[in-house]
């Protein structure tokens, strides 16, 4: 699970903002230590509450609105949650047809919180409203240089996939993989998607593209 990181002067203030809204705390630093910090969850997301000075932070003001999906009996409750915390700013109802929903504005971070499961769409690692605000924020902070690092990582990453794979052939894979590979790959997966986006590469566009070549047909 990613947990974008977002900038605040005080975490443990702003988790308690969190928390009057329905969310949960899932850990805080320890209040003496030089990097306060704090996540919380909500359903299935998360995120973590850091001050300004952390180097990965996700930047306000670039357009981001972080959309969370929750079981559709706990929407009506975490709606008058919000609201009775003064952070919601758009009223409970329809999105689109057998949608609905609110959005909120949480320590200068907005969210449209939705009934129900992700749309297929939004499920695809490419569009995963995480992946964006990770690429967009680090391309914000530095730069063309961005890109370099986040190459870099797609390198590293898929080395130690195959540096797993191989081990694991060596003991015997059989039909299933272990789960230490199983997150290697996801390493490869989320740097792919993150330079796609730094990049402004229609990712899905591309992978449509080449299931469907010659190159990609299982029975050529």
């Amino acid at each position: 699970m990613l947990a974008p990181l977002l900038a605040t002067e005080d975490p443990y203030a702003a988790a308690s903002i969190f928390s009057q809204a329905g969310w949960k705390v899932e850990y805080e630093s320890i209040r003496d230590q030089d990097q306060p910090r704090a996540c919380l969850s909500l359903a299935r997301s998360r995120v973590e509450l850091v001050p300004p000075s952390d180097p990965y932070i996700v930047p306000r003001g670039v357009g981001i609105e972080f959309q969370i999906h929750v079981p559709p009996s706990e929407l009506s409750g975490l709606f008058l949650l919000h609201r009775a915390a003064g952070v919601v700013y758009s009223e409970l109802r329809e999105r689109r047809p057998g949608e609905r929903g609110f959005r909120a504005e949480i320590i200068g971070y907005r969210f449209l919180i939705l009934g129900g499961d992700p749309d297929p769409d939004l499920a695809l690692i490419a569009t995963d409203p995480r992946i964006v605000a990770l690429a967009d924020g680090l391309r914000e902070r530095d730069g063309e240089d961005a890109l370099t690092d986040t190459a870099l990582r797609l390198a590293e990453s898929s080395g130690e996939s195959f540096k797993g794979l191989r081990l694991a052939m060596s003991e015997g894979l059989g039909f299933g993989a272990p789960d230490e590979l199983g997150g290697q790959l996801a390493e490869v997966m989320i740097a792919a998607a993150i330079l796609a986006r730094q990049l402004g590469v229609d990712l899905e566009k591309q992978v449509e593209a080449k299931l469907g070549s010659p190159s990609w047909n299982a029975g050529h």
